[in-house]
């Protein structure tokens, strides 16, 4: 892929996020017409040549003056079924004398947009609002890295409002800042955002029945609020090439609709495949300080509490990792018979990583069956099975189970392990640890007289095959090898049912 022209300014593309207005630096360069056709030249490719019509570019001094609506500018984007409504942006862009290009945006006004919902389940329209209050923002570019060298700004509010057939969500962040890094190496760029936060407020009421009318059941709608003090979102994508994302970001605005895609099929190809083979990773890790949930259960208070997630985009060796975390949990006050306190966690810290999927064979094999023509599926059901196929199509898959930890009044357990699965068939080993063992049996054998009955056959097995510690804990290596043997501790129990 050819490297992009800077002088085009990557990221007034993504015009609706940016924000700030500050004086002029001491190193802006005066504006003038040849300044005024880059900036014109970089709209047509990255916000679309359709959206010209509604964009004026007015050279002030140091900057580029930049306004449209975008309403109008996303009109093409209706025959996909979804519009914006009619809201002006307005941006100042500066070409500095050091070669890097300033884009700041000026106004931020509120952004509506509304989607057109599949026939089913239920069809209708989603409605989606985007309001700020004193939203900043700043965005530096630098030619030498074909990207986005720093990003800043913040804001008092950010909020968001999600309507739509028996949906209803509001979300809201309070004194949001954000600050970027972006870093060179060997392997490509390493792009960070970290995004702290001082409050947060969502609101989210579902009603399943209008969600889906033929939904069977008796699914009563669900109310849920949450206010948050205190966290951070961090982003980060490592490891990656700028041009094939920049020239995904160009061929998506250039071909909005699907007869657009079956016109240029051949060069979707040629983009998604560049895509795939550039092997980069995407991180986003959120936290929250202190978390207060409502809902028909009662009150929930949470501190620590963390969800991350990591994407790898790996060739053969592409995979997925999650991981869950809180540092104390306060369910509601009689929400659980007393007998079962000692054993209801209070804390928690887990994760999996799965690596092993072949996702770049996978979207050879999509773009090769594809078809665009028509409003038929774009994948038959037996190219779809194929793709699947692709996806697994690796000698093996491998799952590491990150080291683990649940904590509840009497109970303490431990665990981590690898499992290997080649050929549909696992092998592999995990190792438990419960420390202060019989305080966690103590707590068991006083969930009353009918639970004892039933647990001390099973309290009584799982003790004998586990294996003492010294500082009074059970260990227990749980394994399955290529004979598919079951042994803890060594001790064989038979066949694994898989």
């Amino acid at each position: 892929m050819a490297k992009m022209n800077w002088a085009r300014l990557r990221g007034l593309g993504g015009a609706a996020a940016l924000a700030f207005c500050t004086p002029a630096f001491a190193g802006d360069m005066p504006a003038n017409d040849a300044g005024t056709k880059t900036v014109t030249d970089f709209l047509a490719a990255y916000i679309g040549k359709a959206a010209l019509p509604s964009v004026k570019i007015t050279p002030e001094k140091a900057a580029y003056l930049v306004s449209f609506d975008l309403g109008a500018a996303t009109a093409a984007l209706k025959g996909a079924g979804v519009s914006y409504d009619p809201a002006t942006m307005k941006f100042r862009v500066f070409q500095q004398d050091n070669g890097q290009w300033r884009v700041e945006l000026a106004s931020f006004p509120p952004i509506s947009a509304h989607a057109d919902l599949p026939a089913k389940p239920g069809g209708g329209k989603m409605d989606i609002k985007v309001e700020t209050s004193n939203f900043t923002q700043m965005m530096t570019l630098d030619p030498k890295l074909n990207w986005i060298s720093s990003i800043k700004g913040g804001a008092d509010k950010l909020s968001f409002t999600q309507r739509g057939p028996g949906l209803e969500q509001f979300f809201e962040f309070g004194k949001l800042s954000f600050d970027s890094t972006t870093k060179t190496g060997a392997s490509g760029l390493t792009f960070a955002v970290n995004e702290p936060f001082a409050t947060l407020n969502l609101v989210l009421d579902i009603d399943p029945k209008g969600v889906d009318p033929e939904a069977k059941g008796d699914a009563k709608p669900v109310h849920v609020s949450a206010q948050g003090e205190g966290g951070k979102v961090l982003l980060a994508l490592t490891d990656f090439q700028p041009a094939p994302l920049l020239d995904a970001w160009k061929f998506a605005v250039g071909h909005p609709e699907r007869a657009d895609l079956a016109r240029d099929a051949e060069a979707l190809k040629s983009v998604v495949g560049a895509l795939f083979a550039d092997h980069f990773t995407l991180h986003e890790t959120f936290s929250v300080d202190k978390l207060n949930v409502t809902s028909e259960v009662g009150p929930v208070a949470i501190e620590g509490a963390a969800v991350g997630i990591q994407v790898i985009n790996g060739g053969a060796q592409s995979g997925l990792s999650e991981h869950f975390a809180a540092h104390a949990i306060k369910l509601p006050d009689g929400l659980l018979p007393p007998m079962y306190a000692p054993l209801v966690p209070t804390s928690f810290d887990f994760g999996f990583k799965a690596t092993g999927f072949d996702v770049e064979a996978a979207a050879k094999e999509w773009l090769a069956a594809a078809k665009f023509d028509g409003d038929g599926p774009v994948l038959s059901p037996e190219d779809q099975g194929k793709v699947g196929a692709k996806l697994l199509e690796s000698k093996s898959i491998v799952v590491d189970i990150l080291p683990a930890h649940i904590q509840a009044p009497s109970l303490d357990l431990g665990f981590e392990g690898k499992v290997i699965i080649a050929n549909k068939q696992p092998t592999g080993a995990i190792t438990l640890k419960l420390n202060h063992a019989d305080k966690t049996i103590s707590a068991l054998q006083g969930l009353g007289p009918d639970a004892q009955k039933q647990l001390v056959p099973a309290i009584a097995m799982v003790k004998g095959l586990g294996k003492p510690g010294p500082d009074g804990s059970l260990v227990w290596v749980c394994e399955v090898g290529k004979d598919h043997v079951m042994k803890v501790n060594g001790l064989p129990l038979g066949k694994a049912p898989f």
